[in-house]
């Protein structure tokens, strides 16, 4: 059995995929996500982006945890994007000593001194051994980020991708007011008929799209839960990447995996870079 087969096995929801007709493909694979789902319903399943509401299983997504009180230094020196106020989320360019673009991460702001990094990407392994790096940096004696801590926390919480113009209808059923959910742009906790989630709200997307992250023992019940909505349709691996790089501009190239570098005009204009710099690799990009 190969080592990617063997990842999606050990997924929380594989057997439900299969009772959902998922096809795994090892070589085209994502994560722990299927292919698509039935031989003839790629088409139905773009469909869904447009008319109802994707669900895709996402586990296997790095995630990182970056605590201390130098957190916000660190996160602001390591992520291209403007600096978020606790609550907010947004994608932000991380970019090398070289000037070169190592990822896109969603990057949230979860408390004072506490931001949640995610990246779908094979690139997300590399912010882990980056980060550490800068977070190791030392001169004259003097470490700047001293006492951070940076933390893989990918198997604490399954995360499934609610994405349509049906998401807000379907996830204010599961809470007392709309009011509860997050607006574009921003993460809070959500109880989700009494499932504790983190939830955010993906600001860059046409249509709404929300990452929930999940209690590993309540994925199963969350996800069948939210397939009872005939509006809900499982979307698999070629879809979902279908529609990420139709809407998010930088994501064909990310998926490329050769090395990237990009204008720091080309970076500002997506919405993943600050125009003013400050950030690592902004000299190199000439921002």
């Amino acid at each position: 059995m190969s080592a990617s087969m063997s990842k999606v096995t050990e997924a929380l929801l594989y057997a439900e995929h299969l009772l959902l007709g998922g096809i795994f493909d090892d070589e085209e694979a994502l994560l722990a996500l299927p292919a698509q789902y039935g031989a003839l319903e790629e088409l139905a399943e773009l469909e869904a982006f447009r008319r109802g509401c994707a669900l895709s299983d996402l586990q296997g997504m790095s995630a990182l945890l970056i605590s201390d009180k130098a957190a916000p230094a660190l996160v602001s020196s390591a992520c291209a994007n403007e600096q978020l106020a606790v609550g907010e989320c947004r994608f932000g360019a991380v970019i090398t000593g070289d000037g070169s673009l190592a990822s896109v991460p969603l990057v949230a702001r979860t408390g004072d001194t506490e931001y949640l990094l995610w990246d779908p990407t094979e690139r997300g392994m590399m912010l882990e051994p980056w980060l550490g790096f800068l977070a190791g940096i030392e001169q004259d004696g003097f470490r700047p980020f001293e006492g951070v801590v940076i933390e893989d926390v990918s198997d604490a919480l399954a995360p499934l991708l609610l994405w349509g113009p049906e998401a807000p209808t379907i996830l204010a059923d599961y809470v007392a007011t709309s009011a509860a959910l997050p607006e574009p742009g921003q993460v809070r906790n959500v109880t989700l008929d009494r499932i504790a989630c983190l939830v955010a709200n993906i600001s860059h997307m046409e249509t709404a799209c929300y990452l929930l992250m999940v209690p590993p023992a309540a994925a199963r019940v969350l996800w069948r839960s939210l397939l009872s909505f005939t509006q809900v349709v499982p979307v698999g691996h070629h879809a979902l990447v279908h529609e990420a790089e139709s809407q998010l501009p930088w994501m064909a190239q990310l998926l490329g995996g050769e090395r990237l570098e990009i204008p720091a005009s080309q970076l500002v204009a997506w919405g993943i870079a600050r125009a003013h710099g400050g950030y690592v690799g902004a000299r190199a990009l000439g921002a």
